[in-house]
């Protein structure tokens, strides 16, 4: 149980980085990934992004760890970078599961 969860750990870990890299490159973003609370809230007082940085998020997310976002469902996911990356994370698993 214990290699699992820290699998787990470093898998989210490696998860985080991916996705702050990629939220500084595509969308330009002027800070390091060490100045990137994972808690701040990516629409309104946070980092203020827009709905045009939603769709770039999606797209971005889609390609870089090619799942599928936009589904239909609802986008509840795009609040903080901590909520990106448990729904990479959860889509990643539900895919996993869908092929075994």
């Amino acid at each position: 149980m214990q290699s699992e969860l820290k699998e787990k750990i470093e898998q989210r870990e490696n998860t985080y980085n991916r996705v702050t890299e990629l939220l500084i490159s595509y969308l330009a973003l002027d800070i390091s990934s060490e100045q990137l609370d994972p808690d701040t809230p990516l629409f309104g007082v946070g980092l203020e992004f827009d709905s045009i940085d939603a769709i770039e998020i999606i797209i971005s997310l889609e390609s870089e760890f090619e799942i599928v976002l936009d589904d239909g469902e609802s986008a509840s996911f795009l609040r903080t970078i901590n909520s990106l990356v448990d729904e990479v994370m959860r889509r990643k698993e539900v895919e996993l599961d869908e092929r075994n």
